[in-house]
């Protein structure tokens, strides 16, 4: 019969599996489902690790933009205190500078006063206390004569105006004349004194 056959068919495909296998079913097994878990699990790590691994290196970035955003702006502000510590200090010097010719002008009647008569030379000394107050002002400011008299030659604060031949026991490039009076302003040359040099052969 038909049934029968089947059936046999049926048994004997049983019998033909290997021992320890189950027949298939058209289903996963517990443990591909688990591999497959194991495997999403797996991708999403990684996937997470890559997304923190780049926020790390945006953080790195936005830091070291923060750094170099903070020594530019210190930079700045020492820069600009110093600036306006250096208004401050030289701020009068524009007009020193100015009153140079006027000191010049004022020493001037002092040279070969002893000359002069006696009402002349009274009047001189009125004109010496005028002319020291003033001086005294400058210098509290920050005026400073710059020595001559027996000094070597410094093109950094002397111009020589004149060169004459060196007598006995003067020194090569020394001053022995002043043309007229120069300064400096604290650490800075105002006006060059001009000289007259001694220059040996």
């Amino acid at each position: 019969m038909l049934v029968e056959n089947n059936e046999v068919n049926d048994n004997i495909n049983v019998n033909q599996m290997p021992e320890g296998e189950n027949p298939p079913t058209g289903e996963d097994t517990p443990k591909e489902v688990d591999q497959e878990v194991n495997q999403s699990q797996e991708e999403s790590q990684d996937l997470e690790m890559k997304k923190l691994e780049e926020k790390e290196q945006e953080l790195k970035a936005m830091k070291d933009k923060l750094i170099r955003l903070q020594a530019d702006f210190d930079n700045h502000r020492k820069r600009t205190q110093k600036e306006k510590e250096e208004w401050i200090q030289y701020a009068s010097q524009g007009l020193i500078e100015k009153l140079l010719p006027a000191l010049d002008n004022l020493e001037r009647p002092f040279k070969g006063e002893e000359t002069q008569s006696e009402e002349v030379q009274k009047v001189l000394e009125g004109f010496k206390l005028i002319y020291k107050q003033i001086m005294d002002i400058l210098q509290q400011e920050g005026l400073e004569y710059i020595e001559t008299e027996g000094q070597i030659f410094d093109p950094l604060w002397h111009e020589a105006m004149m060169q004459i031949p060196a007598a006995e026991g003067q020194e090569d490039n020394q001053i022995v004349l002043e043309l007229r009076k120069g300064y400096r302003f604290k650490d800075r040359l105002l006006r060059a004194s001009m000289v007259q040099v001694a220059k040996k052969s």
